[in-house]
């Protein structure tokens, strides 16, 4: 792919990460050879160009040229021990702020790359961070695992994602340790990020795990429509949803068929539209089937059938759109969990000291360098009908760093 093009050099002038002034410097004044600005922004350009360990980012600094490296504060040469030592030390005060203007810049912005819906869709769904039986984390409560009866220390967080950009960027992030659910947290996430980002979403989509009756009222009284899962957790809306939808014996209001990793893949809509009180949850408009099957090429095929309900209607969205909804979801996971995991190595290692504080500063940091890798591959000239792949993209980014001009490389202020 030969040269920058436009989009990619918009990007990169827009890249500079906006440190809020409550990210502070817990070092000593006396004695410090870099700046602390520059080493954050040194891990986050590291962990977006798909470095997963300190030791891999410190090398990036004396791979970046000699421009680039000006713009970052920093000298030819960094050790992974002095990364080591600032997250240990850094606060995370201030870093949700710094995520919270990176992500508005990238909403806010009319060149961004978005999914035809009538309204913005944000999702939230839970992810692990850290999870061990080895030795006690501080500031973690240990829980006894069910299946073998040892002590569990495990850390995760709810995640607000715009699934209706193409970039997915993450938006928000609310902590959960292990005797804390996702539910409870939803209520502590889903009104900042109304707060932060309403006027650019008008749908919050969630797993079951996130179908209760408080959440549904708080989406509703917060002037935002919902589309949650239904699985047992509700059984009495689940079954009725059941036995609503296949008494119809009509149909699929809605189908799409594609191929995917050598497989058919066909989804196809059946909807159940509610009456006033019909079902004792706030605001439920519609009840949703989404039956999934994938056919293999020697003739077999398995089959999914996934139950929903939502406060929409078909005046707001109509079955196509309802059916991209539910499959737009589920992208939280294959688009931002899985490059989080496989890409920047979240589930594998954490390369920080295990403490809760220094666990949730990396957790800002790869927020931070998701958005940034993910936003530089939306507007990277697609290969075929897709997007370029991930590795593919985090080398193109590298090599802006590295040989990049000088007006292209803002990842950190002057």
């Amino acid at each position: 792919m030969g040269g920058l093009r436009g989009q990619q050099r918009r990007l990169l002038r827009q890249a500079c990460v906006p440190w809020d002034e409550r990210v502070k410097d817990p070092r000593k004044a006396r004695g410090t050879r870099h700046g602390h600005l520059g080493l954050l922004g040194l891990v986050v350009a590291a962990f977006a160009v798909g470095k997963k360990g300190l030791k891999q980012s410190a090398h990036l600094a004396g791979d970046v040229g000699a421009r680039t490296r000006k713009r970052l504060g920093l000298p030819q040469s960094v050790v992974g021990s002095t990364l080591w030592r600032l997250l240990e030390k850094q606060p995370p005060d201030g870093l949700r702020e710094t995520l919270r203007a990176q992500a508005l810049a990238v909403v806010e912005d009319p060149n961004t790359p978005r999914l035809p819906f009538p309204l913005g869709v944000v999702s939230l769904d839970g992810k692990s961070l850290w999870t061990t039986h080895q030795a006690e984390v501080e500031g973690l409560e240990a829980v006894a695992n069910d299946e073998e009866g040892r002590a569990l220390w495990r850390l995760g967080a709810l995640r607000a994602v715009l699934t209706s950009a193409l970039a997915a960027p993450c938006l928000d992030l609310e902590f959960i340790s292990a005797k804390e659910g996702e539910s409870p947290a939803f209520r502590q996430l889903f009104p900042r990020v109304v707060q932060a980002y309403g006027e650019h979403f008008g749908v919050v989509t969630g797993d079951a795990g996130l179908t209760a009756a408080s959440n549904a009222s708080l989406v509703r009284q917060m002037g935002k429509h919902y589309c949650f899962g239904l699985k047992a957790n509700q059984p009495t809306l689940h079954e009725y949803a059941v036995k609503a939808i296949a008494a119809k014996q009509c149909p699929p209001r809605a189908r799409t068929q594609e191929r995917a990793h050598g497989e058919s893949v066909v989804r196809e809509l059946w909807t159940h539209a509610l009456a006033p009180g019909e079902v004792d949850f706030p605001g439920a408009r519609l009840l949703l089937l989404v039956r999934q099957q994938h056919g293999k090429e020697d003739g077999s095929f398995k089959e999914e059938y996934r139950y929903f309900v939502t406060s929409l209607d078909t005046t707001v969205f109509n079955f196509q759109q309802l059916l991209r909804l539910v499959r737009v979801h589920w992208g939280i996971e294959n688009r931002h969990h899985w490059t989080l995991d496989v890409v920047l190595g979240e589930d594998a290692r954490q390369p920080c000291r295990p403490t809760r504080t220094a666990l949730e500063v990396v957790a800002w940091l790869r927020a931070l360098a998701f958005n940034l890798l993910s936003c530089w591959r939306a507007l990277l000239p697609p290969e075929g009908r897709h997007l370029v792949e991930w590795a593919r993209a985090c080398e193109l980014l590298r090599d802006t760093l590295v040989h990049g001009r000088r007006q292209e490389t803002r990842l950190i202020p002057a």
